[in-house]
């Protein structure tokens, strides 16, 4: 509770000292002490409540009535119960736009945008009695929105989203680093904007905007929505700065320019920095794809290595005993020994065809080319025999679209089946496994079992697990492998789900 009210009494009192110090600044720009709170005030507020906890909304808003009644006392301006009433209609929106700000930054920007339409609306029903122009109200709460909400969302981003260093010992003996080149920027960029609107003769000021629209995309281009969002402060600040004091026909014309360069920033550095994340994305694709083909060379030598041993250790040596055996029928003329010579031979020759079929059934099922890879798993799960040793298996086909499937992906659905069954069959000691695909937008297949499970660090070790990440990546798809070691009954067993595309 100490601790409450300690934050409470802080967040009060720097929102009551940057609240009135953006009146100042607001009043000195349009000139009107009432439009002012509307300004900067309102949308700090605004950004404030959207990226604060709701337990400190209380003192954020105390602090802002207790200014504008003292403010109304002060200037004589009883109509100021409209700003009271405009504030308290807000928190209606504040509130809405809390429940969905979440999410990715293109998201929060949109809420953001929503809730500074909305609140702009009420300024304007709330002042509309004695206010001789309603769009004018509109655009200076629009204007600031813009700038003042996205730049709490910018401070909040950094403070709470960003990857802190532990603050230990080591850390002392570390060097400082000043990053002190962006600083220069900004300044540069800043001198560089005041006196544009400075110095520009008359004939050439209307070029000004023109020439503003150059630190945004410069900062935009180099820091994203981040650095266009920065670049659109520094040109407010030299407009509002160069060119106050005037009508209020070209405070709603600098309005109007602040606005759009502020929407055109923000826009461009989304943009920039969509294209950025694409880029970094695509690389790391190409990165996963290279390490996937070097894989694949890898698992294509293994085959390699495996059917050259299989063929000499095995088809090779049963060859030569063949051969062998044959020349001692030749040689002989002892009729038990040539009996006994053709029934090796006869052994031998069904040893070749095993292993040759073998090698035939890893490099190819047989039972794709004659059957579909539905008819082709089940009928592994009879060449298994799960039925005789106790094991029952359900296998489910739930919305089997009429698209044919291509070649690539029937062998990746058998070969899935094929490692986690033997797998099943060689470890999980379950007694029911049960197999689920679903062929619709996607491929979905699911096999689970309720076996004693593994943990799943060990899923990295053998090729088995890691052939199956492989395979579905390869082809683009995700695999999700979750295991329960020694749980209940209701709990305990192996899951592997792959979703793959149907292509």
């Amino acid at each position: 509770m100490r601790t409450y009210l300690v934050a409470s009494a802080s967040a009060w009192l720097i929102t009551l000292c940057s609240w009135f110090c953006l009146w100042v600044i607001s009043y000195y720009f349009v000139n009107d002490a009432e439009l002012a709170i509307l300004f900067f005030p309102f949308a700090l507020r605004l950004g404030i409540t959207l990226h604060a906890a709701k337990k400190y909304w209380g003192a954020v808003y105390a602090a802002e009535w207790c200014l504008t009644i003292s403010l109304a006392i002060l200037l004589a301006q009883p109509q100021w119960s409209a700003i009271l009433v405009a504030s308290v209609l807000s928190i209606p929106v504040a509130l809405v736009a809390e429940r969905y700000y979440q999410g990715a930054q293109w998201r929060r920007l949109l809420i953001q945008a929503a809730a500074i339409v909305a609140c702009a609306l009420i300024n304007m029903l709330a002042v509309g009695s004695h206010s001789d122009s309603l769009s004018f109200v509109g655009l200076v709460s629009i204007t600031a929105g813009l700038m003042l909400v996205p730049s709490c969302y910018l401070i909040w981003n950094y403070l709470f989203q960003s990857t802190w260093r532990p603050l230990t010992s080591n850390l002392i003996h570390q060097p400082i680093e000043f990053h002190y080149k962006p600083i220069l920027l900004f300044i540069a960029l800043f001198a560089v904007s005041i006196s544009l609107q400075v110095g520009l003769p008359d004939e050439l000021r209307r070029f000004a905007p023109f020439c503003l629209a150059i630190p945004i995309i410069l900062l935009a281009f180099r820091y994203g929505w981040q650095g266009a969002l920065l670049g659109t402060l520094l040109n407010s600040c030299a407009l509002i700065a160069a060119r106050s004091g005037v009508s209020q026909l070209e405070v709603t014309d600098l309005l109007l320019s602040i606005s759009a360069q502020s929407l055109t920033g923000i826009l461009l550095g989304m943009a920039v920095q969509r294209q950025r994340d694409l880029n970094h994305q695509l690389r790391s694709e190409l990165t996963r794809n290279k390490h996937l083909a070097k894989q694949l060379v890898q698992a294509e030598e293994s085959v390699r290595k495996d059917i050259a041993r299989e063929l000499h250790d095995e088809i090779g040596q049963n060859i030569t005993a063949i051969r062998t055996q044959a020349s001692i029928i030749k040689r002989v003329n002892n009729p038990d020994l040539s009996i006994g010579c053709a029934d090796t031979i006869e052994s031998l020759s069904l040893n070749v065809y095993d292993t040759t079929k073998g090698l035939l059934t890893r490099l190819r099922p047989k039972t794709l080319d004659d059957l579909d890879v539905i008819s082709a798993i089940q009928q592994m799960v009879r060449e298994m025999e799960f039925e005789q040793l106790g094991i029952e298996v359900d296998f489910i086909v739930d919305n089997v679209s009429q698209r044919v499937l291509s070649d690539m992906m029937e062998v990746t659905l058998f070969r899935l089946c094929q490692e986690a069954l033997n797998n099943i069959l060689k470890y999980a000691q379950a007694k029911q496994v049960r197999i689920k695909l679903v062929i619709d937008a996607t491929i979905t297949l699911t096999i689970a079992d309720d076996g004693i499970g593994f943990p799943l660090q060990d899923s990295q070790k053998g090729f088995g697990l890691k052939g199956m990440k492989e395979r579905v990546q390869a082809l683009g798809g995700q695999i999700e492998i979750r295991s329960v070691v020694d749980g209940d009954e209701t709990q305990r067993g192996t899951e592997i789900d792959a979703r793959l595309p149907l292509v």
